[in-house]
């Protein structure tokens, strides 16, 4: 009897396959138990295969659901195809891939060849010859030498382990892997990877290819990538006819290690990635693969996100597709469907610009499945009509079978899509101006970022509008300056200067802005009016000139406001928020000075702070959150209530200060963003409940008003306790 433990959607069905033709009979049986891992219980006995499958969760039978019918079709299918079977395609899938990187002249080994046809294709087709097949089975493997034996006399056939000590050193040009990592390595769990990807890279010759055809998944892609320090790596997105699966075809030369990944995608487009954000393409990739296989299907809530990509604008997509299915069965049965197009320039609002947003959107519109088209920057669009016309052919593969409401209506926020002018782009970012409620807006856009604004500023007369400040974290950690001991301000990350203008200009503030990016301080002296006027920018790394400055105890606050450069990641990057670090920003502020982050947390991965006090401020898209670190120890997460009369205070002063203020926008009634700051860390406990403090203002005044506030909460639940007695007896 063996024990295999096995990733449930991808491994379960590469091993079942590989070893069923083995055995006359077979027999599967399932258990459900609760269990930490998926395992495959595997009892040999003569000619018969007894399969027992353990399955601990939910989710994984599910799964199972999907896996067991085409596992049965697809074993019947190799039974009538006398046994031999390309799980993850035939040569011809990969014929274009294999003559790009195999020479004739070559020494391949191809490992872990099972029943695979591949080297006999490769050989009748003249791209190798010297091809050594090896697998640790036996049978299979004579079976495979016998037919090769006559018409094949340049390959030759060897029974080993791949994970055991190899004896051959730098002797082969190309490694050829198909399928068998995903078989070596079934989870991350599994050890024996190393010690196979060891002896690939022992007898590999300098140079050399080693070629992996895989499912890539999440566990093999991490190992994968891993290998660059040894290897450049090269990955290609391919498609399999008739089939569900979609392999990639992984190139690993030896010897050149590169930290950034080629990755060519199915339209041909190809560029660099780091190793971050070739996982999170990858991913992306697998998913609209698995959603195509099932475009037509409705299921509740349900959503994918396609990119549409314009031939000659390789870059960044033209287009952003977000297909959301209703969340509410009764709707859904009505099987409608409907196109949204985003109006430019209005990505980045709440409705438009975050999961929620169109969660709520496709409640608005009633329909079984929602198409959200987003605009992307650095592309030109002309009106309405033209981009209905460019989008009605993937529409067509979008809607839902046996749909309704067809043709299917488009609709957008008013009669047009909006003006957009490009004003500037690089590979790295864009500059563009465009049009929102007949105001003109100037924004900054990275291109690894692309639904993400990285700064906005309204113009006046072509200007930029200095009583103007569009974001919201930005208004929020205006706000909590009420914290600060003194005017001076140091800002990581101050992009192109924006903030620490709007701090000079209207609270006569002190700013040193750090910018470690010289295309950022050209584009924003260019385009946004940064000047070393009214602020002191330095063009540096933040993490470099804070070790230079320790225990300088100069500044009243330090805005940390740094963007990580991958998507969907933390921002700041995590090294800015650990506690070594903030520890030295607490020796150059005074005693009384304060910490602002901007926290970009799309994952929800950050718990808590190393802080023993701070608050914090929810933004309206409620993805960003500033928090304010007050420069205090705590004891114990004892809060001393003297602590938060001192703060109320002090924001109270501060609240009354910038009612004072008429120099900015009116529209911006900063005071009251002060409303929003509540108690993040430690929470405040009060017998039988739990309770974030707020900082309570009315008609203006911070009030403190916690005492009556709790005694309120405390009688209404022992008014219910006791009423609950009552009724009991």
């Amino acid at each position: 009897m063996k024990i295999v433990n096995f990733s449930l959607y991808y491994q379960l069905s590469y091993y079942i396959i590989s070893i069923c033709p083995r055995y006359t009979q077979i027999q599967i049986g399932i258990i459900i138990i609760s269990n930490k891992t998926n395992s495959i219980v595997i009892i040999k006995n003569n000619q018969t295969l007894f399969i027992i499958l353990i399955i601990c969760d939910a989710k994984s039978q599910g799964h199972l659901a999907f896996l067991m019918p085409r596992f049965y079709g697809q074993l019947k299918k190799q039974k009538a195809d006398n046994e031999y079977f390309e799980w993850y395609g035939d040569y011809q899938s990969f014929d274009h891939l294999f003559k790009q990187f195999i020479k004739p002249e070559d020494q391949i080994i191809h490992v872990g060849i099972g029943k695979s046809l591949l080297s006999e294709q490769l050989y009748d087709q003249g791209i190798a010859k010297h091809i050594l097949n090896v697998d640790f089975e036996k049978q299979s493997l004579e079976q495979m030498r016998l037919r090769s034996e006559v018409t094949r006399p340049e390959q030759s056939f060897k029974c080993l382990s791949l994970v055991d000590e190899m004896q051959f050193v730098e002797q082969f040009d190309v490694i050829i892997d198909k399928g068998t990592l995903d078989a070596i390595y079934p989870d991350a769990e599994s050890l024996q990877v190393i010690q196979y990807l060891e002896n690939m890279h022992k007898i590999l010759k300098v140079n050399g290819k080693f070629i992996i055809i895989s499912l890539l998944q999440e566990h093999i892609l991490e190992i994968i990538l891993q290998q660059s320090d040894k290897y450049t790596i090269q990955i290609f997105e391919t498609i399999i006819k008739d089939s569900k699966l979609y392999p990639y075809f992984i190139v690993l030369t030896k010897g050149q290690p590169n930290n950034k990944i080629l990755i060519r995608k199915i339209d041909q487009t190809e560029d660099f990635y780091s190793i971050q954000q070739s996982k999170q393409l990858i991913k992306k990739l697998q998913l609209q693969n698995n959603f195509v296989t099932q475009i037509h299907k409705l299921r509740q809530a349900q959503s994918y996100t396609m990119d549409l990509w314009q031939a000659n604008k390789k870059q960044n997509p033209r287009f952003t597709l977000y297909i959301y299915d209703n969340d509410n069965a009764d709707i859904l049965q009505k099987r409608t469907c409907a196109c949204f197009i985003i109006p430019q320039g209005r990505e980045s609002g709440f409705l438009f610009g975050t999961k929620h947003g169109h969660q709520e959107l496709i409640k608005q519109v009633g329909v079984s499945r929602l198409v959200i088209v987003r605009l992307n920057p650095g592309h030109k669009f002309e009106n309405l009509k033209i981009v209905q016309h460019e989008i009605t052919p993937v529409m067509q593969d979008l809607i839902p079978k046996k749909c309704t409401n067809i043709p299917v209506p488009y609709m957008t926020d008013g009669d047009e899509i909006g003006q957009k002018n490009i004003l500037y782009e690089s590979e790295e970012s864009i500059i563009e101006e465009v049009q929102i409620e007949e105001a003109n807006y100037r924004r900054l856009i990275f291109k690894n970022c692309l639904d993400l604004v990285q700064c906005q500023v309204r113009l006046n007369k072509d200007k930029v509008d200095q009583t103007y400040l569009d974001f919201e974290a930005h208004l929020a950690m205006v706000a909590g300056l009420g914290f600060a001991g003194n005017n001076e301000v140091l800002i990581l990350g101050g992009g192109v200067g924006l903030l620490g203008k709007f701090l000079t200009t209207h609270l006569q503030a002190k700013v040193t802005n750090l910018e470690i990016s010289d295309e950022i301080i050209k584009i924003g002296k260019i385009f946004f009016e940064l000047d070393d006027v009214n602020q002191n920018v330095v063009n540096c790394d933040a993490l470099d000139y804070i070790e230079q400055i320790l225990n300088c105890k100069q500044f009243g606050a330090v805005i940390i406001d740094i963007n990580s450069s991958e998507q969907n990641t933390i921002s700041p990057p995590q090294q800015f928020i650990s506690e070594k670090f903030l520890e030295k920003i607490r020796t150059i502020i005074i005693p009384e000075g304060i910490i602002i982050i901007n926290i970009l947390d799309p994952l929800k991965q950050i718990k808590k702070l190393p802080w023993d006090l701070y608050f914090s401020r929810k933004c309206e898209n409620e993805i960003n959150e500033v928090h304010y670190l007050i420069n205090t120890k705590i004891e114990n997460n004892q809060l001393d209530k003297q602590i938060l009369d001192n703060l109320n205070q002090k924001l109270k002063k501060y609240q009354s200060f910038l009612t004072t203020i008429k120099t900015w926008d009116s529209s911006l009634n900063i005071p009251n963003e002060i409303n929003d700051i509540k108690l993040k860390h430690p929470l405040i406990k009060q017998q039988a409940f739990q309770i974030q403090e707020t900082l309570i203002v009315e008609d203006g005044q911070v009030k403190d008003a916690r005492k009556d506030f709790y005694q309120d909460d405390l009688a209404k639940i022992q008014k219910k306790k006791k009423n609950k007695r009552r009724k009991n007896r």
